[in-house]
């Protein structure tokens, strides 16, 4: 075998056990993203890449071990908001860390109630798709919908918001509390714990549902989207 043939093979096989490392101390590792419970901030099918080098702040994507009756131990992803002794609120849909408005910063989704008319010219323009649908009813169709984009073809008073007196059954059994989606809090992070949530705010199983996370099950940070 040629020596330059041998260097490259040689290259190529130590990169791979490089690789290999990474992945399993997950010290970089790759996922493909399989939720629209981020978007836009992380879309449908995308790769990314995780990190546990990275040290996580308030606003960033991260990876943790989660485990339910369906899919048993999996890796989720969602956006943390929220470390010990920080305290989350949400008022009329709008999230605040220790009374600071964090959307104001972020680009997110909500579902819109639109008429079939409003949801055509949107599908004809581009700017939603098939399974941006929640459902239909009558003639209404109830859409996650970018909110940026509502508010640029005047659909903003659209929202679907949950009123602050309609308490949600799942996250009140989770909390015992009488809060909903869009009016939760506020709440002060215990030690060890985390909040976390997706940017399709009304189509996102996050903290408000199903808990707060452990700390220690964060595996990394997402440092590519």
């Amino acid at each position: 075998m040629k020596k330059p043939l041998k260097i490259a093979l040689f290259s190529i096989g130590t990169l791979l056990v490089i690789y290999t490392i990474f992945e399993q101390t997950n010290m970089l590792k790759m996922y493909k993203n399989s939720t629209t419970a981020n978007e836009p901030g992380v879309m449908l099918n995308s790769k990314i890449l995780m990190s546990n080098l990275v040290d996580y702040e308030n606003g960033d994507f991260v990876s943790y071990k989660y485990e339910n009756n369906l899919m048993g131990e999996h890796i989720r992803i969602h956006r943390l908001i929220g470390k010990s002794g920080d305290i989350v609120e949400i008022k009329n849909s709008i999230l605040y860390l220790n009374d600071v408005n964090i959307d104001e910063n972020l680009e997110l989704k909500h579902c819109y109630s639109l008429n079939t008319r409003e949801y055509q010219s949107l599908f004809d323009k581009n700017l939603i798709q098939r399974e941006d649908i929640a459902y239909k009813n009558n003639s209404e169709v109830y859409v996650f919908l970018n909110d940026k984009i509502a508010e640029q073809n005047g659909l903003a008073s659209k929202i679907k918001r949950e009123p602050k007196n309609q308490s949600n059954k799942i996250i009140a059994e989770t909390f015992r509390e009488q809060w909903n989606q869009d009016n939760f809090g506020p709440l002060k992070i215990p030690n060890g714990k985390c909040f976390v949530i997706g940017d399709n705010r009304h189509n996102s199983e996050d903290s408000r549902y199903i808990g707060l996370i452990n700390e220690a099950d964060i595996v990394g940070t997402v440092v590519k989207k």
